[in-house]
C-alpha cells in the first residue's frame, strides 16, 4: 500500500515537472530558437509601422469594346497617361494610402449617338471636338483612398493586391455640336452628320456654335488594384500593377519609407 501510494506521488511530480518550462544548468528557462523574438522569451515582435511615399505614372483606356455598352456610335476610345503620388502607410504586408493623380481625359472625335436613338428617324447626333480642335481639354483631379495587401513570394518580391475608393474633381470641357443627320444610319453616320464647322464648308449644318456637355463637377472614383512589389532593398519599393480605377489602367510606382 506504501509502496502504491509512493508510486502515484512519482507520477503526479513527474507530470507536474513536465508542465514547468525546461531548466539550463543555472536553473533559468531556456531561450527560445525564434530570431524574431525578444531575448528570454517566446513572444515574437509586433511589425514596426513606416511611412513613405511614391510617385507613380499610370496609363489609363478607354476601349472602344466598353464604349459601347453605353452609346449606339462612338467616335473611338482612347489611351491617357496620368501622374501622382501617394503617402503611405506600411505595417508588416498591409499599406494604406493616400493618393493624388492629375490625368487628361481625351475620348475621339467624330459621331457619337445616344444608346437607342436612331438618326435616321430624325434623332440628333453629337459630333464630338478633340481637345486640338475645341482649344480646350477635359482633365481630372483625384484623391483617394487605397488598402493594399502583399503576399510574398520571395523576400524580395510579393504579389499584390487591393482596392479603394475616392473622388475626381472634373476639370476643362468636353465639346459638341448637336447634329440633324441629313442621309445618314446608326452604321454608316458619316458624312450625313459631320458638321459643316469641322467640314471645310460643306456637310450638315450644325445647330450654332459647339456646347459643352453638362458634366458633374465631381465623380466618384473606385479601385481594383493587382500586381507585383519588388523590394530592391528595405527601404524601397517598385510598383508594377494594373486594374480598374473607373477605368482600365496600367502603371508603375516607384516609392521610399523613411
Amino acid at each position: 500500500m506504501r509502496f502504491a501510494t509512493s508510486l502515484t506521488l512519482l507520477a503526479f511530480m513527474s507530470g507536474g515537472a513536465l508542465a514547468q518550462p525546461a531548466l539550463d544548468d543555472a536553473g533559468k528557462p531556456q531561450a527560445t530558437v525564434d530570431p524574431t523574438a525578444s531575448p528570454g522569451t517566446t513572444l515574437t515582435a509586433e511589425p514596426i509601422v513606416e511611412y513613405g511615399i511614391d510617385l507613380r505614372l499610370r496609363q489609363v483606356f478607354v476601349p472602344g469594346g466598353l464604349l459601347n455598352l453605353f452609346v449606339e456610335r462612338h467616335g473611338g476610345g482612347a489611351s491617357n497617361t496620368g501622374f501622382g503620388v501617394d503617402f503611405v502607410r506600411r505595417r508588416g504586408n498591409l499599406e494604406l494610402q493616400l493618393g493624388f493623380e492629375y490625368e487628361n481625359i481625351e475620348v475621339g472625335e467624330g459621331v457619337w449617338i445616344a444608346s437607342g436613338d436612331n438618326v435616321a428617324g430624325g434623332d440628333e447626333a453629337d459630333y464630338l471636338l478633340s481637345a486640338d480642335r475645341a482649344g480646350e481639354s477635359l482633365s481630372w483631379f483625384t484623391i483617394e483612398f487605397t488598402f493594399l495587401n502583399h503576399a510574398p513570394i520571395t523576400d524580395k518580391l510579393a504579389f499584390r493586391y487591393g482596392g479603394g475608393a475616392g473622388l475626381g474633381i472634373v476639370m476643362g470641357s468636353l465639346q459638341k455640336y448637336d447634329v440633324l443627320c441629313v442621309g445618314a444610319t446608326n452604321t454608316t453616320p458619316e458624312p450625313g452628320c459631320r458638321p459643316q464647322q469641322v467640314n471645310s464648308g460643306s456637310g450638315v449644318d450644325a445647330d450654332g456654335a459647339p456646347a459643352d456637355y453638362d458634366l458633374p463637377p465631381v465623380f466618384p472614383v473606385v479601385n481594383a488594384i493587382i500586381g507585383l512589389q519588388i523590394r530592391p532593398t528595405p527601404k524601397s519599393v517598385i510598383n508594377i500593377e494594373g486594374g480598374i480605377r473607373t477605368l482600365p489602367f496600367v502603371g508603375l510606382s516607384a516609392g521610399y519609407f523613411f
